[in-house]
């Protein structure tokens, strides 16, 4: 890895080996990477997707680490954080975003311009190219409803390519990035249509009010555990199963919010997938229903 490192840093691309990834997830868990990268611009991106690649390293791409579980034994490969690469660009009826540009940002840009559409995203704490990655969606908005092309590395092909519209393959909380791990998102041209600035900062105001009143922001938390069953609420049925406030270690399934899993300070991510595998066994017990976890468990 230090060969690998070197090779990065002489490309003036920063790399640090035996990295603590609980420093750049949600959840605050998880054990050291091997190494971890940050790229600030594409060309830097695909340099070290390329180099990775072609030395056969083991690797992972994240954004904000917002939905993701990180081992507590770490990480034996490099994870590649595209955090800096956050250059929103403004197009005529909307913006190309770099993979790494904050949900935040984007929708602030959005309210700025008079531009609806993006209003669902204020306080998601994910990136562009997570959120096309999964779909993230909030307020009845959801990432498909905004993306028009998204250009992407196809590491089997060594190539870049752009997908449009249907290529897109969105559905709830999924894409083609989900279902197709040789695609790594770069960027996305995102399209808004004109409204009134001020209702924008209005919706913007009632999603982050909500938001606060109901969701334990209180604690780490890598949001909505679990994806929402067809006909039901996964919270619902947690809470009908009485698995409000259940707790194995550090982790407890929260008291305001029973989608939410959270850390209340010493949870291991040992303690969270136990705590995840018991409300999925109980509530498939109690109901019949089985939980799908929202949230990505990177070993």
């Amino acid at each position: 890895m230090e060969e690998l490192r070197n090779a990065l840093l002489t490309a003036g691309i920063s790399a640090r080996s035996d990295f603590p990834l609980r420093t750049r997830c949600t959840f605050r868990v998880g054990g050291n990477a091997d190494l971890a990268v940050f790229p600030e611009t594409t060309d830097e991106f695909l340099f070290t997707l390329r180099l990775l690649c072609r030395r056969g390293t083991k690797f992972a791409s994240v954004g904000n680490g917002s939905n993701l579980l990180f081992a507590d034994e770490g990480y034996r490969g490099a994870v590649v954080f595209t955090g800096r690469m956050r250059e929103l660009t403004n197009e005529p009826d909307g913006f190309y975003a770099l993979c790494g540009t904050p949900l935040q940002k984007l929708s602030t840009a959005a309210r700025d311009r008079g531009l609806r559409g993006a209003a669902f995203a204020c306080g998601i704490p994910a990136t562009v190219g997570g959120a096309v990655f999964m779909n993230a969606g909030a307020h009845g908005g959801e990432m498909a409803d905004l993306v028009a092309e998204t250009d992407c590395y196809d590491i089997a092909r060594d190539s870049c390519r752009t997908l449009r519209g249907g290529e897109h393959c969105f559905g709830y909380r999924t894409s083609v990035f989900a279902a197709e791990p040789n695609l790594v998102v770069l960027g996305a041209r995102l399209r808004l249509k004109a409204g009134d600035r001020e209702a924008i900062e209005n919706e913007m105001r009632a999603n982050m009010a909500k938001r606060r009143a109901t969701q334990p922001l209180e604690y780490p938390s890598a949001g909505s555990a679990f994806k929402r069953p067809k006909g039901h609420s996964a919270a619902k049925l947690i809470e009908e199963c009485g698995l409000k406030g259940c707790r194995v270690g550090g982790a407890e399934v929260s008291r305001k919010h029973a989608g939410f899993i959270v850390n209340l300070g010493n949870a291991t991510a040992s303690d969270v997938r136990r705590l995840v595998e018991r409300v999925r066994q109980t509530v498939l017990e109690k109901t019949g229903i089985e939980l799908e976890p929202e949230i990505r468990f990177l070993s």
